[in-house]
């Protein structure tokens, strides 16, 4: 038997005589992107998950507390996976080992007394920080989870109602930056 290839590198197709030849079944993605949206996560056009950097963070989503393993990534082989799901267990104790979670002052925050409850925020933010409160005095009203919020500002600028701000960058303390220059 003779499985005929395309070496890519001569550019030319090479016979290779094998004694027995073995097809490996087809991996096709779930492209499940109710999940993807869910979870902030982007997908390639294969329908793959794909990682915040393939070199810095190959098992991290940019959404953090997210990690990627296994088949969900790319067709790879059992060792590889393997692998792939120790460094992402790695990452997550990293994360769950802190006592605290240290976050950037410049978050957004909500003045539930101007907040419509249009939900607006919860749709554009790609971190899933704004959510609507479900019970209490306030219910319907969106909060910001601070530990999720990166101060991207993309909540404050589609709020309708000015509910929204970014902490340290107050109207009042804009205002004071263009009066003094």
């Amino acid at each position: 038997m003779i499985v005929e290839v395309m070496d890519q590198n001569l550019g030319e197709t090479i016979g290779l005589r094998a004694d027995i030849l073995t097809l490996a079944a087809a991996i096709v993605p779930y492209r499940d992107e109710k999940l993807a949206q869910f979870f902030k996560v982007p997908m390639n056009e294969d329908g793959f998950f794909v990682e915040a950097h393939a070199k810095l963070g190959p098992s991290e989503f940019a959404t953090d507390g997210v990690f990627l393993c296994g088949m969900a990534h790319y067709p790879k082989p059992i060792d590889e996976s393997v692998a792939q799901a120790q460094a992402a267990t790695s990452r997550s104790i990293t994360l769950l080992a802190k006592k605290q979670i240290k976050v950037s002052g410049m978050v957004a925050y909500v003045n539930s007394t101007c907040c419509s409850s249009c939900g607006v925020c919860v749709e554009v933010c790609p971190y899933s920080a704004p959510s609507l409160i479900t019970q209490g005095p306030f219910s319907g009203k969106a909060e910001i989870n601070p530990a999720l919020c990166k101060g991207c500002g993309l909540c404050v600028a589609s709020c309708r109602s000015g509910a929204l701000n970014l902490r340290g960058f107050e109207e009042g303390q804009i205002m004071a930056m263009i009066n003094e220059i």
